[in-house]
C-alpha cells in the first residue's frame, strides 16, 4: 500500500487533535522537592518508638550541615522514598545556595529525637 505525502500530514493531524497542551505555574524545584517529601512523610501514625525516624534534610549557607531535621514514620512509607525525596530538596538547596552570598547568622540546628507518643512520631529536641 503506497502512501502519499498528503494523506500521511492528514493522518498526522488527526492524531495530534487529541492531544492537548496544559501549562501550569513554574514552581522552584525546592517547592516541588519539599512539597513532595512533606505529602510521603505526612502520616506520622505509629505504633511503636522504633517506628520513628530522622532524616536531615537541606543545607544551610553559612554553617554548613542540614537545614532542618524532619520525623516521619517507617510503619507508612517507602524508606528509600523519603531518602530521595530528601536529597533532592537537599540538592535544590544547594543550588540555591551558590547564587547567594554568606549573610545568615549561624545559629544551631539541633538534632532531634523521634518518639512514639500518644501513636504519633515527634520530635524532641535534643541538648
Amino acid at each position: 500500500m503506497k502512501w502519499n505525502l498528503g494523506t500521511l500530514c492528514g493522518l498526522s493531524l488527526i492524531f495530534l487533535a487529541g492531544c492537548e497542551a496544559t501549562y501550569s505555574e513554574p514552581q522552584s524545584a525546592q517547592a516541588k522537592s519539599n512539597g513532595s517529601l512533606e505529602e510521603i512523610i505526612a502520616d506520622k501514625g505509629c505504633d511503636a518508638s522504633f517506628q520513628c525516624k530522622v532524616i536531615a534534610v537541606g543545607e544551610r549557607l553559612t554553617c554548613g550541615g542540614p537545614s532542618r531535621y524532619l520525623v516521619y514514620s517507617s510503619r507508612n512509607v517507602n524508606e528509600e522514598e523519603v531518602e530521595r525525596a530528601a536529597k533532592m530538596v537537599t540538592l535544590a538547596e544547594q543550588s540555591q545556595n551558590k547564587d547567594k552570598i554568606a549573610s545568615e547568622i549561624c545559629e544551631p540546628v539541633l538534632p532531634v529525637q523521634a518518639l512514639c507518643i500518644s501513636s504519633t512520631c515527634q520530635s524532641i529536641v535534643l541538648k
